[in-house]
């Protein structure tokens, strides 16, 4: 089986398990399969950033997630991460340990942990699962439209240390079409009114645009091509989610503004 094979097949069976999981699962179990997969890609995260002790750091996220699954709020995030750094701490003692794998693993791991409360806040209200809705509108359409425009037209490279694939032009492309298409959606299904819609759609789309550069930017650091191979064809949870982490962390936190 090709890779185009492999990819289309894990898209599909994805799709299918995500719509069952967000549409037909009521609490407490829609949390607990939101913490499964907060769970599952936090170890995918540890393992990516390599840091030493990993089934300890895996073992304390199990914890966190597992509080999660009962009450979703920041509190077993900033524990955990109080944890971690202790733990950091005491194996450089000797040894030192680098930093840089350290950091970069606790700021996805608070961007996936924004995005589990972003999601099971919205998921008991139709207009907090219009948002969500909205904003994957605005990452996916612009993420095809990126890759579309860059490819046809994109001469300028947006940021060639981080993403080299990347271009300016690609960029805009990707704002001109997903953020109308978001926006629309928002109008249509009442969440927002046509000013607010359109501001937060455009910021949905550049912030899935940073969230994508930020996991870029991690994996250069460790020196990784993909952040796993959990997906066949697709590479890692990270991979296919980078860009929701921070956008719909976002959107959430600016709706409630709006």
């Amino acid at each position: 089986m090709n890779e185009l094979s492999k990819r289309i097949i894990t898209a599909v069976i994805l799709l299918v398990l995500v719509w069952a999981w967000y549409f037909n699962l009521a609490s407490p179990w829609f949390e607990r399969g939101l913490a499964f997969f907060g769970w599952l890609t936090t170890c995918e995260l540890i393992l990516l950033v390599k840091l030493r002790r990993p089934w300890f750091y895996m073992f304390t996220a199990l914890l966190a997630w597992l509080a999660f699954s009962f009450s979703a709020d920041l509190q077993p995030l900033l524990l955990t991460i109080f944890i971690w750094f202790a733990c950091f701490v005491y194996d450089s003692r000797q040894n030192p340990a680098p930093f840089d794998h350290f950091f970069t693993g606790i700021w996805m791991f608070g961007w996936l942990f924004a995005f589990a409360l972003a999601i099971a806040d919205t998921h008991a209200s139709q207009t907090g699962q219009g948002l969500i809705i909205g904003t994957c509108l605005a990452v996916w359409v612009s993420d095809s439209a990126a890759y579309f425009v860059g490819r046809t037209w994109g001469k300028h490279k947006l940021c060639p240390a981080v993403s080299p694939g990347k271009s300016i032009e690609g960029a805009i492309g990707g704002l001109f079409f997903g953020a109308p298409v978001a926006a629309s959606y928002w109008l249509y299904a009442d969440v927002l009114p046509f000013t607010s819609a359109i501001f937060l759609a455009t910021v949905a789309v550049i912030a899935g645009m940073l969230g994508d550069l930020s996991e870029s930017s991690v994996k250069r650091i460790v020196g990784a091509k993909d952040s796993g191979r959990w997906l066949p064809g697709h590479g890692g949870i990270l991979d296919r989610t980078d860009a929701m982490l921070m956008a719909v962390p976002v959107t959430w936190l600016l709706w409630g503004l709006l």
